[in-house]
């Protein structure tokens, strides 16, 4: 019996050595680092505007040019309303990351674009029949609907510059 408890002792304390080194514990400490160090790495990865602003401009754009061939009419205009809240939206995400200075070229189509806007406004496009003469100059409104598809490649463009 006294051999038995110092043997029976030692296989315990063997046993509870093997177990400690099997532990899950230490294992899943790394795979917790790996998961953050892959989160940190997606977080410093820059947001690219071009990923979601081109879709959007496709998506409210979708027949403007067809629509604006009568810039008098409701559809042009509210055309051009949907592109213009994107292109503000667009402008405030260029605001927050980077400025004119990172996109310089998207800038200045931004320009043009709201131009473009001020001019079918000022000139009072929607509703009124001359406004639908080729000779109008109602008919800049083209630089908002052909603009967005300039607007999409120069912030392609200023992305990979």
């Amino acid at each position: 019996m006294h051999r038995t408890i110092p043997a029976l002792a030692a296989a315990l304390l063997l046993a509870c050595t093997v177990a400690g080194c099997s532990n899950d514990k230490p294992d899943a400490e790394p795979a917790k680092h790996t998961a953050t160090a892959k989160a940190s790495a997606a977080a410093a990865k820059p947001k690219k505007l071009a990923d979601t602003y081109t879709a959007k401009l496709d998506a409210v754009s979708d027949g403007s040019v067809e629509h604006c061939q009568s810039p008098s009419s409701t559809a042009c205009s509210n055309d051009i309303g949907a592109i213009m809240v994107v292109v503000d939206d667009l402008q405030t995400d260029i605001d927050t990351h980077g400025g004119a200075s990172k996109y310089p070229k998207t800038t200045q189509q931004i320009a043009k674009m709201r131009a473009a806007q001020q001019e079918y406004d000022d000139n009072g496009c929607e509703g009124d029949p001359l406004a639908d003469d080729p000779n109008s100059d109602c008919w800049g409104v083209v630089g908002i609907t052909a603009g967005n598809t300039i607007l999409s490649m120069t912030l392609q463009t200023d992305e990979l510059s």
